[in-house]
């Protein structure tokens, strides 16, 4: 046989093969929204200190959230198209409030597309939250969280869906509401296509270390959110999270998170802090936690 029309029929194969495994693993689009990580209080004081990172790389911020269930307050690094939010550990019982906590959080695209990814996972292995926010004197319904039932000690991926209450108080039409909403979109409507003046665009990847306990959850998460679970590493749509097995750590540890940047930029590393530092290498940079 021909050697050009072999290869030409091995690679239609492979591109049916993936194409059938994009259908299978996209049916409800979902975006990295944020990445949350409670931190050392020496860490969280050295955030914002350096002017590259507050000036160039990221709109910074800090801000005060209380729920019906919930009050913290967080530093938060804002990009074009993701949120990465540090916390200081507290008192508080919830997730998210203890050292070394880490949240991955996925947002769908459109109304009632979580309801349907809890309706095709494994029955009584994922449960849906309602969040509540007290804002201006008032309570009304801020999102509703998907997540599996159990997940390791320190680290957990939710998938949030915004409800039809808070997004009119952003400025959605009711008509807006039952069309797909995608970052680009929401960003236009949010902040009517101001251009966003940072440098930090969107989620690449996270990288971290999980114990036997943490790739089993990896795999069932990936099994009931529709992602696609390989061996160190799950495809989540756009975004991978890269993991390694280490038996011998009790806790999921964070190594880095990789982002997107709206423009290539002169190589360089910055120090946050002791624990924290910042690679850029042109158009891509690493969050970098030294454990």
């Amino acid at each position: 046989m021909n050697i050009k029309i072999l290869f030409q029929k091995k690679y239609t194969v492979v591109l049916f093969y993936f194409s059938i495994i994009a259908m299978a693993y996209s049916q409800s689009k979902t975006d990295c929204n944020t990445i949350f990580v409670c931190i050392s209080k020496e860490n969280y004081a050295q955030l914002f200190q350096n002017s590259f990172i507050k000036d160039t790389l990221f709109l910074c911020k800090e801000n005060s959230t209380t729920t019906t269930t919930d009050s913290y307050t967080g530093k938060y690094l804002l990009g074009e198209f993701g949120t990465i939010e540090f916390i200081q550990p507290s008192e508080n019982i919830n997730f998210g409030d203890k050292l070394n906590d880490i949240g991955i959080e996925f947002k769908t695209r459109r109304k009632g597309d979580l309801i349907q990814l809890k309706n095709k996972a494994t029955p009584n292995k994922c449960i849906i939250k309602d969040i509540y926010i007290n804002e201006s004197d008032k309570t009304y319904p801020w999102y509703s969280e998907l997540k599996l039932v159990k997940h390791p000690t320190n680290f957990e991926v939710s998938i949030l869906e915004y409800s039809p209450n808070y997004l009119e108080e952003l400025g959605f039409s009711k008509e807006q509401l039952n069309e797909e909403i995608s970052p680009s979109t929401y960003n236009q409507i949010v902040y009517q296509d101001k251009a966003y003046p940072r440098k930090f665009k969107s989620f690449k990847s996270v990288s971290i270390e999980v114990n036997s306990e943490g790739k089993k959850y990896l795999k069932q998460m990936a099994k009931n959110y529709k992602f696609n679970f390989n061996e160190n590493f799950v495809i989540c749509n756009d975004f991978i999270i890269y993991y390694k097995l280490n038996r011998k750590i009790k806790k999921t540890i964070l190594k880095n998170i990789e982002i997107n940047l709206t423009e290539s930029l002169t190589n360089k590393e910055i120090t946050i802090s002791e624990s924290i530092a910042i690679s850029i290498t042109n158009n891509n940079a690493k969050i970098i936690f030294k454990n």
